[in-house]
């Protein structure tokens, strides 16, 4: 099995271009989480969390994709499921019951201190990235997302206090951060021999990711006891492994190095 990496992004606002592959691992780090839908892929979103895996035609992620203002719409005032991300994010399941009036204190807080990015397209073909989202609930975080219809949500981590804040407070410090893990096709690009490579993928190199997470998910749940253990398709070339158990969260960076560490193979030529 190829090791396993994760991805990170800087800590400055910037123009965001092309997806770079680096480090995940860090608990500073912020990462993603999902799409929304193109003219190409009608009312589906296409990568991460809320996403579908490849189709048995070879695809290659190197496509231009042109985003549809009016389908982006559509996809967030009718499709987007806020409340499954409110709930998640806020690690309050309660929430998801109709019979509860919301969420704990603790959860409401722990959501209000999430850092959450977005790319949007002011113009066509200008992508702007902006960082250091936050929301104090789920009905601004929809108000927002429907108003500035993003092509891009990145999900980053919790900090002592809410990200959008960062230029009131001198401290500001992340606190949790899931452990999450990127696994590419690409790393297998000296196995493949179905004709496929790089972003290109197909039904028969795409067994390479079947056998990544079967490796993984078992090592990470029975070596290192974790349960909450969430597997996407990354919408590109892979998938990714978000690690959701409290104690993974907290995770120093160091204990972070360790579990990537434990899953890297060795490779001898």
């Amino acid at each position: 099995m190829a090791p396993p990496r994760s991805s990170n992004d800087d800590d400055e606002e910037f123009e965001f271009g092309d997806e770079t592959n680096a480090s995940r691992s860090s608990i500073n780090d912020n990462k993603d989480v999902s799409t929304s839908p193109s003219e190409d892929v009608s009312t589906s979103p296409s990568e991460d969390v809320f996403s579908t895996p490849p189709t048995s035609q070879s695809s290659s992620a190197d496509e231009s994709v042109v985003f549809s203002p009016e389908l982006l719409g559509m996809y967030y005032s009718r499709l987007f499921p806020y409340h499954f991300l409110y709930s998640w994010l806020a690690y309050d399941p309660s929430s998801l019951n109709p019979g509860k009036k919301g969420a704990s204190s603790s959860s409401s807080r722990l959501f209000a201190h999430r850092e959450f990015s977005m790319t949007i397209e002011p113009q066509p073909g200008n992508e702007v990235y902006i960082r250091y989202q936050s929301f104090p609930s789920q009905e601004e975080l929809t108000n927002a997302i429907i108003k500035r219809r993003p092509t891009k949500i990145d999900i980053g981590a919790v900090f002592n206090h809410p990200p959008k804040d960062k230029h009131a407070v001198a401290n500001l410090q992340t606190v949790q951060r899931e452990l999450v893990f990127d696994i590419d096709l690409t790393d297998y690009d000296g196995v493949r021999n179905c004709g496929c490579e790089g972003a290109k993928i197909c039904n028969k190199c795409w067994k390479f990711m079947g056998m990544a997470v079967e490796v993984m998910d078992q090592g990470l749940r029975e070596d290192f006891g974790f349960e909450h253990v969430a597997w996407f398709y990354s919408g590109r070339r892979g998938v990714h492994c978000w690690v959701c158990d409290e104690q993974a969260r907290t995770l120093s960076n160091e204990a972070r190095s360790a579990v990537v560490s434990y899953f890297e193979a060795s490779v001898s030529k």
